[in-house]
């Protein structure tokens, strides 16, 4: 089962996928994306960088979902939770629609880092 984990020095995020660690974004690598305050971002790139699809609340299937993650098929590089900190600051990914299959613990308000080809489609906002 895959999880993500997040790792508090560098604020990075780190996957274990399928048994395969996945290494944290570098605290010297440049991060290029932006995400609006208040957004959780995902790039399909590493370190901010390609595609972006962002959110402000929940989306149950991002490929007919509030917001569409284009082109199906689209897999993850990076994250970023830029939400306000307080209730709901925590987000928590899926890789199947409808809020299946967790990918391991939520990522809190403010941490960002690289993640390696996880497909995901549908995120919810919850409490820690």
């Amino acid at each position: 089962m895959s999880r993500i984990r997040t790792l508090l020095a560098g604020a990075a995020i780190a996957v274990v996928s399928a048994g395969a660690t996945v290494t944290p974004a570098s605290a010297h690598a440049p991060w290029y994306g932006s995400c609006p305050k208040g957004d959780v971002c995902v790039w399909s790139g590493h370190n901010g960088t390609g595609t972006r699809c962002a959110w402000t609340g929940d989306d149950p299937d991002w490929r007919s979902g509030s917001v569409q993650c284009r082109p199906h098929g689209f897999r993850v590089n990076s994250i970023w939770n830029n939400g306000h900190p307080g209730a709901y600051d925590v987000v928590q990914f899926f890789k199947h629609a409808n809020y299946r299959t967790p990918y391991g613990g939520p990522v809190p308000a403010g941490q960002r880092g690289n993640v390696d080809d996880l497909e995901i489609r549908s995120h919810v906002w919850t409490n820690p």
